[in-house]
């Protein structure tokens, strides 16, 4: 949990640029113009170039609104606050994650609500249409927008997920031309691996190896892991898709990983996967858990229980499995 610094005074003459504002927020660009644009939670001056300035006001605003999402708050009930209450609302947040020993984000569950559910359906299907369109800018444009309405593991599950399998869906029926999954598939890498870098990383963290075995060219579902462990504060090591199984042994052990997980997708039936995944059991310190998951995970699933692997159905279980693995390697409560 992030916890508030408390700041004496604050200059609001706007004089620094929105790259600076990014780096001292932890924000991205990208976030901090759709987090103006839909919920007005600064209003930046302009210089004579017409370029956004933003003042320590601003700054201190942004910081606040990223540490209470970070903490679980919506983005829409704490972007309308003063600053005086956002401080309130950080400080209390802290008082209270200090007396539960620490705990990591609190997960909160998609379908806490008809009315989310319902935006989330919309946000699917606008993504889509301009996937069928086209539309590249849009398609970002409602990649980002879609980010600041809820948690990142909320958003990976609930729209990321079921996104990338209706465009596989749409593809095989003839609903989408291959141009179009290229299209929206190139853009996602983009966008879901520069999620990697939204936490801060102090270099303490536990590490996990993440990638695609040997045949498995795609790669997305291995960047959702990446993002999806950063916020719960394991370092990914990231390799990539198309990985072979000694090399994944070598980079865990030379990095002292405290696990690894691999994603299955396409082909489903590659016959390099048994022995991929029989060398990386054997060759690993049994100490060492292995996670397979996937749209292709369950074409495997009688080879993955007699290796003994730990195969999550979704990302909130996996996301559970390696909390606890982190808390009990780290003497935390499980959250």
């Amino acid at each position: 949990m992030v916890t508030l610094e408390t700041i004496s005074s604050i200059d609001t003459a706007s004089r620094h640029p929105i790259r600076l504002v990014a780096n001292r927020t932890g924000l991205t660009v990208d976030l901090i113009r759709a987090w103006e644009k839909r919920y007005h939670v600064v209003d930046p001056a302009r210089s004579d170039t017409r370029r956004r300035l933003y003042s320590d006001y601003d700054i201190e605003r942004l910081r606040l609104i990223r540490i209470a999402k970070q903490n679980g708050r919506r983005l829409v009930d704490v972007a309308p606050l003063t600053l005086e209450a956002l401080r309130d609302v950080v400080s209390e947040d802290s008082r209270y994650d200090s007396a539960q020993d620490n705990q990591a984000e609190v997960f909160r569950p998609s379908w806490s609500s008809a009315l989310e559910i319902s935006d989330t359906h919309d946000d699917i299907d606008a993504m889509l249409f301009a996937v069928k369109t086209m539309d590249q800018h849009r398609f970002d444009q409602l990649l980002q927008e879609g980010l600041v309405k809820q948690s990142l593991p909320s958003y990976l599950e609930t729209v990321i997920g079921p996104l990338l399998r209706e465009i596989g869906e749409s593809t095989r029926l003839g609903k989408l031309r291959i141009a179009h999954e290229h299209m929206a598939t190139a853009h996602l890498r983009t966008f879901i691996g520069a999620l990697r870098f939204r936490e801060t990383f102090t270099g303490s963290e536990p590490k996990i190896v993440i990638t695609t075995p040997t045949g498995q060219l795609h790669e997305l579902g291995a960047l959702m892991i990446a993002a999806l462990v950063s916020v719960d504060g394991w370092l990914p090591v990231y390799l990539g898709p198309n990985t072979p199984a000694d090399e994944i042994v070598a980079c865990a052990l030379q990095s002292g990983a405290r696990a690894v997980s691999l994603s299955l997708t396409y082909p489903a039936d590659d016959p390099r996967i048994p022995t991929e995944l029989t060398r990386l059991r054997s060759q690993l310190d049994g100490k060492i858990p292995l996670f397979v998951g996937g749209a292709a995970a369950a074409h495997h699933q009688d080879l993955v229980n007699r290796l003994g692997l730990e195969s999550p159905p979704t990302l909130h279980e996996l996301r559970q499995s390696l909390n606890a693995l982190r808390d009990r390697r780290f003497g935390k409560q499980t959250v």
